[in-house]
């Protein structure tokens, strides 16, 4: 799983970026939001990723900061919602106002959205109502600004979905057992155990 890319960029539009690695070119889908704070061609750049994988499908997405890509795996996560309307989704709002319409129910909100209907409104608010605020809260080393891999707590939950869980699963179980800032948490595997324990 690519979680990140750091290279130059070397060529994008409003749905796509290209980033050279050492010679390799990684094409991403990106939303409008994350086009919109692009550097200039041949600049350096790092982006977070979601490698999305199916029987027909090889696909990376790529995000300016990590509370983009952490919606967009939540997004997917709904039933009726695949990665092309998660990225429309996140292209016509941004990710404060899309947080925001689902913490309020603000089904008419999400309906502005090209591609949302009401009933997939009302589900992306019934479904993801209690995760965004656990989301909004700032997991300390976890900030949408952390640097590339997000540290000890980013580590930690990409450990356990690469064990099986979902990423919101993760996260969540990441997030409760690091407020417990015991000794055992401090350490990447202790942290990790607890969060095991915790789920």
């Amino acid at each position: 799983m690519i979680t990140h890319l750091r290279g130059i960029l070397v060529h994008k539009s409003p749905t796509t970026a290209v980033v050279d690695v050492n010679g390799v070119g990684y094409g991403l889908a990106v939303s409008l939001a994350t086009f919109e704070q692009l550097p200039e061609c041949e600049a350096p750049l790092n982006l977070f990723t979601h490698t999305y994988v199916r029987e027909d499908r090889l696909e990376l997405f790529g995000f300016v900061d990590q509370a983009e890509r952490e919606l967009f795996e939540l997004l997917i996560g709904v039933s009726g919602i695949g990665p092309n309307l998660a990225q429309t989704i996140l292209s016509g709002m941004s990710v404060r106002e899309l947080k925001q319409a689902i913490i309020d129910g603000s089904a008419q909100a999400l309906t502005q959205v090209r591609g949302i209907g009401r009933k997939t409104a009302d589900r992306l608010v019934v479904e993801l109502r209690d995760r965004i605020p656990s989301m909004a809260q700032t997991t300390p080393g976890a900030s949408e600004d952390a640097g590339a891999g997000g540290g000890i707590y980013e580590e930690a939950t990409l450990a356990l979905v690469t064990l099986g869980m979902q990423m919101a699963t993760a996260r969540k179980a990441v997030e409760k057992a690091a407020a417990r800032q015991t000794e055992e948490t401090e350490t990447l595997q202790g942290l990790i155990k607890r969060a095991l324990r915790e789920h």
